[in-house]
């Protein structure tokens, strides 16, 4: 008979190994209570916190219990602020918590509150953290810090910065003005992703270069120069011309390799030029510009690729990897795109694998009976445009934004079919549901393959008819947002979906009024109907989270 080794049996040694790739609070659910052996293990292993969005108010205070005895061994956090039943939550832990070894730290959607002070004392004081990246949903004003405390973690990030930081991401909206006035150098930080947001008249490309003076040891930048949108109803917009600048007393940063810069705000050849001065070793440049506002003469500058060639042979002879993708709203004039192609052919034949390509939207302004066939032919021409552009075969999210003009409405199909890895699908209801898109037999396998889809009301509900539709053509579903009308009408909604989704793990029904429903989806309602249709093991059941907040409800199922 053979001999059965059992899990005590592994070593010490094994046993450090497989904790260190356990989150914290699986660690502690799993073992905390085994046997004293592992306990003692446990107190040698390095602990890594990570919560989601899926939490729950007691699993956060099971763990901070743990913590108490282990927060010294904390070598990472990553926290979503926001959980199913509790805001805060990064507040509530660094009130009761040191974590004296902290060495990474992510912090996601912060929800403005005066603990995040406490917050950010007790992040200053951190003798051994490398990297503090902040991520907020920043399109969105529900997850903008307020000023005082976006200036506050500016503030240490980039000038009072912790001596052993050398990587930083500071995504929310905030205009990072401090820089401007401060005679502060800082050497640690290596890589940076920030954003610059403000109004037109104080947030423009020149914004970069305080932060080039001033964080000047940097290898890695990522800039996104972002103001405000404007109403395009608005004809009395007052766009500023850029204002010039000293060109002698321009910075440089001879150590920074690699730039994406993403600008949506006023810019010219002129000001790339400086900007690209101050980065004499640049070896890979990324910028992507995106403005429906912009003078047609800076136009025609930027789609001349000599323009281009000048700027970087002259500023970053050293630059291996340029990549570019730009995007304006233009007036109606004949363009010559073979000649604007052409002008770019020196990047062709100077970057190995380098290739570019150009198409043109044209909003059709009276639609006749006889334009399909031209739709089509421009859908494919589109697609052959955008293949160029960028790898269609390596995108896995896809979103088509709203639009009234009916060819992009065509174009739809033809680019599911040609992203053949797209998992997560994102569309307004009145696309989703016309017949080129969900009545469309060519794109079954691609339906097939999509895990996530988030639907986005614009004149059309969801109905129970559609969620039908929804449950026949997409069974790879794990993910689902759908906006309805009223509650009530939503619950018959969410019950197909448990009835016909097996993959099912996350529904958010986001509704304008409440209606007649009162108590009829509970937890327990959840629980009975996936049940029936796949079955549920009981000691999962808590695992099922039912949750109504701000006209949105909220399922998580195991």
């Amino acid at each position: 008979m053979e001999n059965c080794m059992q899990l005590e049996d592994l070593s010490s040694e094994l046993f450090c190994v497989i904790f260190d790739y356990l989150n914290a609070f699986d660690l502690f659910l799993a073992f905390a209570s085994l046997n004293s052996r592992i306990s003692s293990i446990i107190k040698l292993t390095r602990l890594h916190v990570i919560i989601d969005p899926v939490y729950c108010r007691s699993q956060i205070k099971f763990m901070s219990r743990h913590l108490a005895f282990h927060s010294d061994q904390i070598i990472s956090l990553n926290i979503f602020d926001k959980i199913c039943d509790q805001k805060n939550v990064v507040a509530y832990l660094f009130s009761r918590h040191d974590f004296p070894n902290l060495r990474f730290c992510v912090l996601r959607d912060l929800q403005d509150s005066s603990k995040l002070e406490n917050v950010i004392k007790k992040l200053k004081l951190q003798s051994q953290m490398t990297s503090l990246h902040i991520f907020q949903t920043y399109y969105t004003s529900e997850y903008n810090i307020c000023r005082s405390h976006a200036h506050l973690f500016s503030e240490m990030t980039l000038l009072n910065t912790p001596l052993t930081l050398r990587f930083a991401t500071l995504l929310y909206h905030y205009d990072h003005s401090e820089l401007t006035t401060t005679m502060t150098t800082n050497i640690n930080l290596k890589y940076l992703h920030l954003i610059f947001y403000g109004e037109v008249d104080k947030i423009i490309i020149y914004s970069l270069i305080p932060v080039l003076r001033v964080c000047n040891a940097l290898r890695q930048l990522i800039v996104t120069i972002k103001n405000p949108p404007m109403s395009r109803n608005n004809h009395n917009i007052n766009i500023p011309n850029l204002p010039s600048i000293n060109e002698d007393d321009l910075p440089t940063i001879s150590t920074l390799q690699i730039l994406d810069l993403q600008i949506f705000t006023q810019c010219n050849i002129h000001s790339l030029n400086l900007i690209l001065h101050c980065m004499p070793n640049l070896q890979e440049l990324s910028v992507t510009l995106v403005n429906d506002c912009m003078n047609q003469w800076l136009i025609d500058s930027f789609i001349d690729g000599n323009n281009w060639q000048r700027m970087l042979t002259s500023h970053v002879a050293n630059l291996k990897i340029f990549d570019f993708h730009m995007s304006f709203l233009m007036d109606n004039r004949l363009l010559d795109l073979n000649l604007i192609l052409n002008s770019f052919r020196y990047f062709v034949t100077h970057y190995n694998g380098w290739h570019m390509g150009i198409s043109r939207w044209i909003t059709f302004e009276d639609i006749g009976t006889d334009s399909t066939h031209s739709y089509r032919s421009e859908s494919h021409q589109y697609v052959s445009n955008l293949s160029a552009l960028i790898d269609l075969f390596s995108i896995t999210n896809l979103e088509f934004e709203h639009s009234n003009d009916l060819s992009r409405s065509y174009v739809a199909p033809y680019v599911l079919l040609a992203c053949i890895n797209v998992t997560k699908l994102i569309m307004h209801t009145s696309l989703f549901f016309s017949s080129i898109v969900i009545d469309n037999p060519n794109l079954t396998l691609t339906f097939a393959r999509i895990k996530e889809l988030e639907l986005i009301s614009d004149h059309m509900y969801v109905s129970l008819k559609h969620g039908s539709k929804i449950v026949d053509s997409f069974p790879s579903l794990s993910h689902v947002e759908i906006e309805v009308y009223s509650l009530d009408s939503g619950i018959p909604i969410v019950d197909v979906f448990l009835g016909g989704l097996k993959m099912l793990r996350h529904i958010i029904v986001t509704f304008s009024h409440k209606g007649l429903a009162d108590d009829t989806i509970t937890q327990e309602h959840i629980i009975e109907k996936w049940r029936q249709s796949f079955g549920l093991n009981r000691n999962d059941e808590y695992k099922v989270v039912v949750k109504i907040e701000d006209h949105t409800l909220y399922i998580w199922i195991p």
